[in-house]
């Protein structure tokens, strides 16, 4: 990744084995990982935009649009 490249999202989640905070770039990104989380079994998957916004699974369909 480019140094300069802009981490804009963040999406977390909890395992078993802890917690894990990924940034990624754009919302398709983010959407990604964060249904790659939930596939993978991970709990409490949240996506928190640059605004602050925190949206939890349900609300993944409004970065969509």
């Amino acid at each position: 990744m480019d140094k300069t490249t802009q981490l804009q999202y963040l999406v977390s989640g909890n395992h078993q084995f802890g917690r894990v905070n990924l940034g990624r770039a754009t919302i398709a990104a983010a959407l990604s990982k964060a249904r790659e989380l939930l596939q993978d079994g991970y709990m409490d998957v949240r996506i928190c935009t640059p605004r602050g916004q925190v949206l939890m699974p349900d609300e993944f369909d409004q970065l969509e649009t």
